[in-house]
């Protein structure tokens, strides 16, 4: 819960290959992607990329129908993938049934399910992430697990910490080819792809003498205070749980409780960045972790750190060119049950000055922040976007709804100050994370119609409108909107053949008291205006 070198210090990037079919409304995107990432496929993984960028390098059309709706009746916490030929996307989604199927293989030209899975609850937090030979990858308790594209098991990796299961937060691949990965209790490994190996580890904890934040300690049952509508909506989405349970899931949306709640992001050079616990309970930390070695025999060493005030909701975005990295903070108990006494940061740092040490802290250990913006509501529970040349675009959003008319809904920031700000028309709150691409900022927004029925600084939707948005890259002004079943919370993801994929979480509908949640993975194509 919740443009464009060849080449850069002789690392290849990816190419733009998007250009439109004016006669057919067809907007192909199949840029060139790096191994073991499958060449020509957009969307490699969570936020798009190794270096969660949300970035895309290909042309959008600006016009779009919607062709169906899949998986109807279930969540999707994070953006479906796609497998090396474009035509079968995998979703991970929630279930109320215990051995329903959470894991599914979904034809992107009908929508029907060609395969599905059962997997336990914790693979939704996971996305699935595709190499050039059709492999699967994800994560679930405890463990890294690959699969073939027919789902065959290939291997299951267990990592524990004290003795118990320690979770995996998602994976990407390096460079060298290696699935990467950080789990809950800071510890970063290095997978052998083709058999899981760990080749490589490093625990944060223990190198830096970090520690985690300060864990959400209601003690009481979360659930048992929620209206009845909302409970049902829990149990008939995510199946019954209990209050400790929901406690646990709200205090990962604020930051709080586990060392790591966030995907660790990889930059071009692949070196790992991490968002997690910090030198004491009141501060974070963004660590980088450098990847030495060879390819066979990797080692992981400490670079630098950077302090952050409390937690981060967020995973570390890198640029694809591996000149940036941005990540927010503000994440805390504090920040839900009092939001005006949070001060909450984008905060974007020069890697090559960090580096060099030519940053503004002078300790070769620590790094300065280049540039930051103070967020306006509450603290980001969603990663920001970030280019080429550093500019971010983020979004403003608050569960308190308590926007103004006129307030900013997204921003774009650069080195300079702000590039644009836009407020969306008609009263809409943005709840996706952005996706980027060469002449558009796409995602999903919401009109919320509030209740009388609050809980914890929390006050509950009665019901919902909720949009698909396409914005102009240049000026964030509004280009097209579409009606989807529910609100999203994950980057809308684009298909090899330019059709935008929109993964339903439905989380203001199941906080609704008048709304039920409907839930899905929705595709719209592009079509001449």
């Amino acid at each position: 819960m919740f443009t464009l070198p060849l080449a850069l210090s002789g690392l290849a990037l990816s190419l733009s290959a998007c250009s439109e079919d004016s006669s057919t409304g067809s907007f192909p995107c199949t840029p060139q992607q790096a191994a073991p990432y499958p060449d020509g496929i957009p969307y490699l993984g969570i936020h798009a990329d190794a270096g969660n960028s949300d970035q895309i390098t290909c042309e959008t059309a600006s016009s779009f129908t919607q062709s169906w709706i899949a998986l109807e009746g279930l969540g999707l916490t994070q953006p479906n993938t796609f497998s090396p030929d474009g035509s079968v996307t995998y979703a991970t989604t929630s279930q109320s049934e215990a051995d329903g199927c959470r894991l599914h293989a979904v034809l992107v030209e009908s929508g029907e399910v060609i395969w599905c899975q059962a997997w336990e609850p914790t693979i939704a937090q996971s996305s699935v992430e595709v190499d050039s030979d059709g492999h699967l990858y994800f994560t679930v308790d405890g463990a890294v697990v690959s699969l073939d594209a027919n789902g065959a098991a290939r291997w299951l990796t267990e990592f524990e910490a004290a003795g118990a299961a320690d979770a995996p937060w998602g994976v990407h691949f390096t460079p060298d080819g290696h699935v990467a990965t950080v789990t809950s209790s800071g510890n970063v490994a290095l997978l052998d792809r083709p058999t899981g190996q760990v080749l490589a580890e490093l625990s944060i904890a223990e190198t830096w003498g970090f520690v985690a934040p300060e864990p959400l300690d209601l003690e009481i049952d979360l659930l048992a205070l929620l209206p009845d509508e909302v409970q049902a909506d829990i149990a008939t989405v995510w199946g019954e749980t209990s209050g400790v349970e929901a406690a646990l899931g709200l205090g990962s949306f604020l930051g709080a409780g586990q060392f790591v709640d966030n995907t660790l992001a990889i930059s071009p050079t692949g070196h790992l960045y991490v968002v997690g616990g910090g030198p004491d309970a009141e501060h974070g930390a963004l660590v980088q972790v450098r990847v030495e070695g060879t390819p066979s025999a990797p080692v992981l060493t400490p670079g630098w750190f950077a302090e952050l005030e409390a937690g981060s909701g967020s995973s570390p975005s890198v640029n694809r060119t591996g000149s940036h990295v941005v990540v927010t903070d503000g994440t805390s108990t504090e920040s839900l049950l009092d939001p005006d006494s949070v001060v909450a940061r984008v905060r974007v740092a020069d890697i090559e000055a960090c580096d060099a040490n030519t940053d503004g802290d002078t300790a070769p250990d620590r790094c300065d922040f280049a540039f930051e913006e103070i967020v306006e509501r509450s603290p980001l529970p969603g990663a920001p976007a970030i280019l080429d040349d550093g500019t971010v675009v983020f979004y403003e959003f608050g569960l308190d709804f308590s926007a103004e008319p006129g307030d900013r809904d997204l921003v774009a920031i650069g080195v300079d100050g702000t590039v644009w700000e836009t407020a969306l028309e008609g009263d809409l709150d943005w709840n996706s994370v952005v996706t980027v691409t060469e002449n558009h900022v796409i995602g999903t927004a919401s009109k919320v119609v509030l209740s009388d029925q609050d809980l914890l600084g929390l006050t509950f939707p009665a019901q919902t409108e909720d949009w698909l948005l396409v914005l102009d890259r240049e000026t964030g002004l509004e280009v097209f909107r579409a009606s989807i079943p529910d609100d999203s919370s994950a980057t809308v993801t684009i298909g090899a053949d330019g059709a935008l994929y929109v993964g339903v979480l439905g989380l203001l509908s199941i906080l609704s008291v008048d709304d039920r949640p409907d839930l899905g993975l929705v595709r719209f194509d592009p079509s001449n205006p």
